[in-house]
């Protein structure tokens, strides 16, 4: 028998005829869709997004359903309708109370942390060692003696190519095509509006290759913006993300420099190995490319490796570092070292609206370069003037209590700024922080009011490190 035609009204003449208003769909959009395969509706709906606008299809559902049924020569059961969508379906439960898919990231390293009693804690995707036990007396151990922690969570990115010194310098507001072979620089990376986005520390391996890291919880982000820049400026530069193929540790402490003479043949004396080298070599007999930082204000070196090597590189440098009182430490004894030598946490101590000279790092805009990512917008802030500063805060001494992270400054009894990061340090014995204030009070030993336990408690205002403010440690 034949098949009854479907009924679809359309606007006659030579008008359009909307299918969708909400998408502006036309019968013409549907009949090419049908003619060019996609004759089920499911399909159809998705190749011309009919019934996929606010309405849902509550507009437009019914006409076209009658349209493909015409087109298809079939009758509107036969075609069906759609699945039907939020807001006009409930959603499940299972969406709401399920179980739920993070997606996790751990080290190579990982299950050793696990091995030595570490408490795990997440840091972005990654699964990181928050202390193995006591972070006080972790951070002690390197500033006495010699620590080492898992950093393979840091973003990895090789820059290869003849622009790659242009294209790094166009990026990022600090100068890299003057930078020497072998040597590192450290590198604040910006919006186009002078926020922060990242921060790390770039090495150059030869003239056309820079090896690139970022934060643990940046680098698909930065990652990304390498790539989108590359595509609008056409530069011949290959970029290359390493982050899970390559394992990196790095060995902190006074002895650091001893230990590194037992599982190397590479000159580390520190005429030979300076503070910010960079130097390929065997480490325990595996390949590795050696940094000399430090991100934690002792001598340290970060060595990276390729990722299946990390476990066999850990376990080496705690037997050979028995006699010296080596000592894991975790990310809660990092922050601590961190903060002594004043070093900011992207995320932490920034936020959308930061930028770097607000933020006490005017040294690393070089405002004389052509152009950089931002630079109009720096420019605008240094011309306005600085309306607020990151600077570093201390409370007396002793065992004081510590104000919250996120906590106030209050100014003539009003909010005025803003605690980032707050710790207490073993080897300062007093309380130390980082926060947020009106650029009237960003001078050393301005005083400063902190709100904590329901009353108000003084701290003092410091710019310089808290520890080694001269960096000798670092360059011993």
């Amino acid at each position: 028998a034949a098949v009854p035609a479907a009924t679809f009204n359309g606007a006659g003449g030579k008008g359009k005829c909307f299918v969708c208003v909400c998408e502006d769909v036309t019968d013409k959009d549907v009949k090419r869709a049908i003619a060019e395969g996609f004759d089920s509706i499911e399909l159809a709906k998705r190749y011309t997004t009919v019934t996929m606008g606010p309405c849902q299809g509550k507009l437009c559902h019914l006409p076209s359903i009658r349209l493909y049924a015409r087109e298809n020569e079939t009758d509107e059961a036969t075609i069906g309708t759609t699945t039907a969508r939020p807001p006009w379906t409930p959603v499940s439960l299972g969406l709401l109370a399920g179980r739920p898919h993070e997606p996790t990231k751990r080290t190579s390293i990982h299950h050793r942390h696990k091995e030595l009693g570490a408490r795990i804690m997440w840091t972005g995707v990654w699964r990181r060692p928050h202390s193995y036990g006591d972070p006080k007396a972790e951070a002690k151990a390197v500033h006495d003696s010699l620590g080492l922690i898992d950093v393979s969570t840091l973003g990895k990115m090789l820059v290869k190519g003849p622009d790659a010194a242009d294209f790094l310098d166009r990026l990022y507001p600090n100068r890299y095509t003057d930078l020497k072979v072998d040597r590192i620089r450290y590198g604040v990376l910006g919006t186009d509006g002078g926020r922060i986005m990242d921060d790390g520390t770039i090495a150059r391996l030869d003239d056309e290759t820079f090896y690139v890291t970022t934060t643990s919880t940046g680098a698909d982000k930065v990652l990304e913006w390498f790539e989108w820049w590359n595509a609008v400026w056409h530069m011949d530069v290959e970029i290359v993300d390493v982050t899970g193929a390559l394992a990196a540790v790095n060995v902190a402490g006074p002895r650091a420099r001893q230990l590194m003479e037992r599982v190397t043949d590479l000159d580390v004396s520190n005429e030979a190995f300076k503070y910010l080298d960079a130097r390929r070599a065997l480490v325990a007999g595996v390949p590795s490319l050696i940094l000399r930082i430090g991100f934690v204000g002792e001598l340290g070196y970060e060595i990276h490796c390729s990722s299946p090597y990390g476990p066999y590189l850990w376990d080496t440098i705690l037997e050979q570092g028995q006699d010296f009182a080596v000592r894991p430490f975790g990310l809660e004894p990092q922050r601590i070292l961190r903060l002594e030598k004043m070093h900011i946490l992207i995320g932490q101590d920034t936020d959308s609206e930061s930028n770097p000279l607000e933020a006490n790092m005017p040294w690393i805009v070089k405002f004389e370069k052509d152009d950089f990512v931002g630079k109009w917008s720096l420019e605008h802030v240094q011309e306005r003037g600085f309306r607020e500063q990151l600077v570093g805060f201390e409370m007396g001494d002793g065992l004081g209590a510590v104000p919250p992270e996120g906590g106030q400054i209050v100014i003539n009894g009003r909010p005025g700024g803003r605690i980032t990061s707050s710790r207490w340090s073993p080897e300062l014995r007093r309380v130390i922080g980082m926060a947020w204030v009106p650029a009237s009070l960003a001078h050393a030993d301005a005083e400063i009011a902190i709100k904590m336990n329901g009353g108000l408690e003084k701290g003092r205002v410091r710019l310089a490190p808290f520890f080694d403010p001269e960096g000798t440690h670092l360059r011993s």
